[in-house]
Formats: C-alpha cells, structure tokens, sequence
C-alpha cells in the first residue's frame, strides 16, 4: 500500500513539475522574446477574476456602503493592469475616462489621471519598422533631415519631425514595432473578458466588442488614417472660410505602420495663454470647435472619434493672419455613421429640444433603448425633463443610493432592452460629444454648445424638411401659382414645417438666454469676489442628480462638489 502510495506521488509531481517548468519558460521567452503577448493577458485574466469575485462574495448586502470600497479596491486593479501593460490597455483605461457619466465616481476620478502617452522605444526599434515598411531604407535614407528624437510618444506610436527632399517640413508617425503582434492577441483577449463578464453578472455587455475592436484594428492601420483625413477634409463646409484645416498627407510616404503629414506649429485648444498671445478670442475659438464637431455629426456624419486637446490645435489662418484657424490631427478613430443614422440623430436632437416626447420615444424604441427620458439626457448632456417635473434628489441618504447602486443591472435591462437594435455609431459619438463637453467646460463654457449642437441637429434636417427641401422644386412652384387654398395639402405640410421651425427657434432662444443668465450671475459674483459654477458645470450637477434618481450613482463629484471630468 505504501509502495503503492509513493508510486501514486510520484507520478503526479513529475506533470506538475513539467507543468511549471514549461509556463515558466513560456514565461520567460514571453518576456525577453515574445513582447509580453502572454504576461500582459494573463495579467488581464486574473484581474478578471479577482473583479468577479470582489463583486459576486465581496459586497455585503446588509451594509450597502461595502460597494463603495469594492469600486475603488476594482478601480486601483485595473488602472495598474492598464499602466504596466501598456498599449492598448492605455487606450482601455482611456475609455474608462471617458464614461464620467456611467461609471462611479471610483472609476473617473482614478482614470482621469490615466493620459496616452508612453516611454518613446529606441531609434534602432524605430529603424526597423521603417525599413520593413521601405523597402530596406533607413529614414534617413528617404528624409533629408529626420530628427531620431521624438517630439511626441503614446502608447501605439510616436512622431518624428522630418523634412522631405522637396524641403517640406512633415510629421512623421511610426508605429511602435511590439504593437501589430499584441493586437491580435490583446483583442482575443478583450472579447474573452467581456464575454464571460457578461455571463457572470446578466448584463448587455458582448454587443460593443465588434465595434470597439473594428475601431482598434482601424487605429492601428495608418493607411486608414490617411484615407480619414482625406474624406474629413472633402467634409469640411466652404462656407466655413477656411475656419477648419486638415493637414495633407503625403500617400507616397505612408504605409500601414508609417504616416507622414504635413507639419503643423500651433497650440492646444485648451491653452488659453497660448491662444490669447496669439490675439485670439477664447470664445471664438471654442466656437469655431464646437461648430467643427457639430457640422461632422449632424451634416456629413463622418466624425471624429477622439478629439482630445492634444488631436485639435489652434494657429493664425494662413490666409488672414488675424483670423484664428482649427486644425484638426490624428484621424485614425471615426465614426462613419450611416445616412438613416445620421437624420435619426438629428430628429432626436430636434425632438428633444421641441420637448416632442413621441418623436423621442419612437427614436429611441427604434434604437433598443426603453428609457427615452434618460437617454435624452446623456445625450445632450443636460437634464431631459419634458413634463418640466425636476429630479429631486437632495434628502436622499448614501444607503438610498448605494442601495438603489444594487438593483443597477434591472436598470440597465431595462436601458437597453433590445442590444441588436442599438446603433453600433453610438459607441464613439458618445466619446466626441464628451470630450468637446470637458473643452469647452474647461476653458470655463465660454460658448453655449447645447444651443450650437441643436442648431446644426436642425440643419440636418432639412433634407426631410418639406419647408426648405422643396419651396425651389417646380412641384412647389406649381402650387404657389395655382392653388392656395387651406385644404390643399401641400399648404398644410407648408405651414405645420414652419409652425414647428418658429417653435424651434423660441426654444432655442429660452436655451441661450438660460446660458446668458449664468454668465451674468458668474459676472456679478466675480465682482463681489465670489466663485459660481458655469454653465457646462451647472449642466453637468443636473446630468449627475438624473444620474443619480436613475442609477444610484452620484458621477464624479469631488470635495468642491464638482461634477464629471
């Protein structure tokens, strides 16, 4: 029996054994070789499972405020997986930024110091890249001048300043050599993550993985950037006099891992010394910014995705040097929304500023989503409230939210009753209308943009707009000359367009004088030595008490009682 025994052990350490000899070896080889693919996935899982567990056995139900620490326990796990993987994992954590409105305030506040940028890798690193992609040719071999020192590195790329033979000065962005082997594997493993993380805790989750990954791959292909900045360009309006550029790329020197464009000297959006030593208006600016990003997604639907401060410059426009000109970089993330898409959008902003619930409520069932009313709050960003009954949420204790934080999966159910109907270009507008909120917030809401959003939301609807899409037709000059009477249809349709255009602009007037008031208020208190929130921030305290009746969330309040990023 003991002879039995020792035969039993043996047998099962020698697998163990060779089992552990082998995963330190993939281990190592992983590591020195392997650019981390496995470490860095693995390190992913196991945060995956350690969240599991945290939310599943680690919550204790009797005392609602246990959540609050899980959160922030989850929060420090995943910004350290994020950081140490690096890649696109920065990007993750990025994105965690950028749902300020949805996730708690645990998540946001520890996320918004997350920013994509990264150690830049050797010159010989970027070398090789180069030479693969030229036909053996070094950048020096192809540039006249190519500065091996990089003047910007993030987490996928970095961008070299160069000068072409012709003597043109260009940006040149490279993209780091360990990145096209980890996107496969990084993305095998997302939607893994995802996918069990759905089946563990019964939430609409796996539906954003083919859109989320489509737009990766798409970042990571700079032929596709280029191709963005051509169509973007053909977007611009040329009414617009040139308020807007996109810098030219140079196809003959752009490959699928090497962009080349032309180089731009100008300053951040969200430098307001910069801006001002340029003798620029700050509310101009932020103007023509907010006009830029409206036009993209009410009138061309083809819009940019990540117009952080760093992808959107400020310079004098080359042909009036007293004018200021936006320029707009890094055109690798899009939304290319569809035609039926685009005008749905625009009738919903249309709608929800005419407080015209029906058309509200048939857009979003159309979507999959149940709760219009919340919907149509984050998407303008403000507090929706058609029946003008305000969300009252000042007596509610932390037990009332934490405990209504517990009934949050039915909530968002219920949000998303039918994910196969969602809008998959919903995912990454959402990140543009946000990030132009944090601009214009924090350049202290020096333009109205609800009230330029909706403008443009009604722009876009004139090509179903029977007033403008058909007083030139010869069908509605035919009428004019020959029938005017009451009952004639198309003197209805005529009237009822432009009863509702009038009611439009009435209400677009109530919404400018509401953001004029607070920056009167903000003026009188300035002079007495007093500080008031402004109009972006006020929108935002709306935005999180919805939240907060809808949700239990209070987002992102900090010890001032700010609201959001």
């Amino acid at each position: 029996h003991t002879y039995v025994s020792m035969r039993s052990s043996t047998f099962l350490r020698r697998p163990l054994r060779g089992g552990g000899l082998f995963v330190l070896g993939v281990h190592q080889y992983d590591t020195w070789f392997g650019d981390r693919v496995f470490n860095r996935n693995l390190k992913a899982i196991w945060a995956a499972i350690l969240t599991t567990y945290d939310y599943k056995f680690g919550v204790d139900y009797e005392n609602p405020e246990s959540l609050s620490s899980v959160h922030s326990r989850v929060a420090q796990r995943w910004f350290n997986v994020c950081g140490s993987n690096g890649g696109l994992y920065i990007k993750l954590g990025q994105s965690c930024q950028q749902l300020n409105h949805v996730l708690p305030v645990e998540f946001t506040s520890l996320f918004s110091q997350m920013f994509d940028s990264a150690p830049p890798v050797s010159s010989e690193a970027i070398n090789r890249v180069f030479k693969s992609d030229f036909d053996g040719k070094s950048p020096d071999e192809v540039f006249r001048e190519f500065d091996p020192n990089p003047v910007a590195s993030a987490s996928i790329a970095q961008v070299h300043k160069a000068i072409m033979q012709d003597g043109t000065k260009v940006a040149v962005k490279i993209q780091k050599p360990y990145i096209e082997r980890q996107i496969p594997w990084d993305l095998t493993c997302y939607r893994f993550l995802i996918f069990a993380l759905e089946k563990i805790f019964d939430l609409p989750m796996y539906w954003t993985t083919d859109a989320v990954c489509k737009s990766i791959r798409q970042e990571a292909d700079f032929r596709v950037e280029a191709s963005n900045a051509e169509k973007a360009r053909i977007g611009i309006d040329p009414s617009s006099n040139s308020t807007t550029y996109i810098p030219k790329i140079h196809h003959h020197l752009t490959t699928k891992r090497v962009l080349t464009m032309e180089w731009i000297d100008g300053v951040r959006i969200t430098d307001k010394d910069g801006v001002r030593q340029m003798g620029f208006s700050i509310p101009k600016v932020m103007d023509m910014v907010v006009k830029t990003f409206a036009e993209q997604i009410f009138l061309t639907g083809f819009i940019h995705a990540d117009p952080h401060p760093g992808n959107v410059l400020v310079r004098p426009n080359p042909e009036m040097k007293s004018a200021p000109q936006i320029v707009l970089l890094d055109h690798g993330l899009y939304v290319e929304a569809s035609e039926k898409f685009r005008t749905d959008y625009c009738k919903l902003w249309k709608a929800m500023v005419l407080m015209d619930t029906d058309t509200v409520r048939d857009v979003c069932l159309s979507w999959g989503v149940a709760d219009s009313e919340f919907f149509a709050s984050m998407q303008l960003l403000k507090p929706y409230r058609p029946q003008k009954k305000a969300i009252h949420v000042a007596n509610t204790t932390i037990d009332d939210i934490l405990r209504m934080q517990m009934g949050l999966k039915e909530r968002v159910k219920h949000l998303l009753h039918d994910t196969q109907l969602v809008p998959r270009e919903l995912i990454l507008l959402g990140r543009n209308m946000n990030i132009v909120r944090s601009c214009n917030k924090a350049m202290g809401s020096p333009v109205n943009r609800v009230a330029i959003m909706a403008y443009y939301a009604n722009r876009g609807t004139y090509s179903l707009n029977p007033l403008l899409h058909h007083l030139n037709s010869p069908a509605s000059t035919h009428i004019s000359e020959h029938n005017h009477q009451v009952n004639d249809p198309w003197h209805q349709i005529k009237w009822k367009a432009a009863y509702t255009e009038v009611l439009f602009r009435a209400q677009l007037f109530f919404i400018k004088c509401a953001y004029y008031s607070t920056k009167v208020w903000q003026m009188l208190n300035s002079l007495f030595g007093h500080k008031s929130k402004n109009f972006e921030e006020l929108l935002e305290e709306g935005i999180a008490n919805t939240i907060e009746a809808k949700l239990g969330f209070r987002i992102n309040l900090d010890e001032n009682g700010n609201a959001f990023g």
